[in-house]
C-alpha cells in the first residue's frame, strides 16, 4: 500500500514530466523556426540588423548625426 510521501512523490514527478514535455515542445518549435530561417521581430515588427558595430558602442542605441555624416 502507497503512504502519503510516495503519492506526493509520484504526483511530484508526473507533474515535473508534463512540464518537461511542455518545454521540449516549445523548444521543438523554435528549433524548427531557426533552422527554416525564419527571422524573429519586435513589438513593432521590424526586424533589427546591426552588423558592424563599434567596439564599446551597446546594441541598440541609434546613431547620431555625427556618425551619421562620418560615413561615405
Amino acid at each position: 500500500m502507497m503512504n502519503g510521501w510516495d503519492l506526493f512523490t509520484w504526483l511530484n514527478a508526473a507533474v515535473l514530466a508534463g512540464a518537461a514535455v511542455v518545454i521540449f515542445s516549445f523548444f521543438l518549435r523554435d528549433a524548427r523556426g531557426i533552422l527554416i530561417g525564419q527571422q524573429s521581430t519586435d513589438e513593432d515588427g521590424q526586424i533589427d540588423v546591426l552588423t558592424d558595430a563599434e567596439p564599446g558602442v551597446p546594441l541598440g542605441v541609434p546613431a547620431t548625426s555625427a556618425e551619421i555624416s562620418d560615413q561615405p
